[in-house]
């Protein structure tokens, strides 16, 4: 993929406006809403959020990091790595939907974790956090630095593609949680 950078950083950040909306919205839900469950073994909306949560501990320092050494980018597009590419075209929702289901890792998994509404105050400071590195990576060459990922010790990608994978991955994440606070509406209409 080759995109100019500046129309790049701007989904990305459209995406974490769109992501902080729904977030704050959250904050005013009954905990009753947050902690409900499909079924034993679904995730709630809190658990939803501790696991990007999760994700947001392991590769928000490793960006600030990265950005403070990349240097000032020298050219309008970016252009994506194929791998890097590929990982966050995995998780792009698709029409609302999520094409291809992964399970998560089981250090990532929160399933009947005590969790409440801290949960959710964290994972806003982590959107504001990433917003200010969209923000600096504006005139960075974010090609040229590599970020480790979560999944393997041995691969990196480019800091662009791993931006664009973790974003992607959030907004995979909102939708799951967008169906079940839809799914607990519809099953709270049939009982009534």
């Amino acid at each position: 993929m080759k995109i100019n950078q500046e129309h790049f950083l701007a989904s990305l950040q459209n995406s974490l406006e769109q992501e902080l909306e729904q977030v704050e919205i959250l904050k005013e839900l009954p905990l009753a809403h947050l902690q409900f469950r499909r079924h034993e073994n679904a995730w709630n909306v809190l658990e939803c959020l501790y696991h990007l949560n999760l994700y947001g501990e392991f590769y928000i320092p490793h960006f600030q990091r990265l950005l403070k050494a990349a240097k000032q980018k020298e050219k309008e597009d970016y252009k994506s790595g194929w791998l890097g590419n590929y990982f966050a075209k995995s998780m792009k929702p698709k029409e609302q939907k999520v094409k291809n289901k992964m399970p998560s890792p089981k250090e990532k998994n929160p399933l009947g974790l005590p969790l409440d509404r801290d949960v959710i105050n964290h994972r806003l400071q982590q959107i504001s956090d990433l917003l200010l590195i969209i923000e600096q990576a504006k005139n960075k060459d974010l090609e040229r630095e590599r970020c480790p990922i979560t999944i393997s010790k041995w691969i990196t990608l480019q800091l662009g593609d791993t931006l664009h994978f973790i974003i992607n991955h959030e907004e995979r994440h909102l939708l799951q949680i967008k169906k079940i606070l839809l799914y607990r509406e519809k099953e709270k209409e049939v009982n009534t």
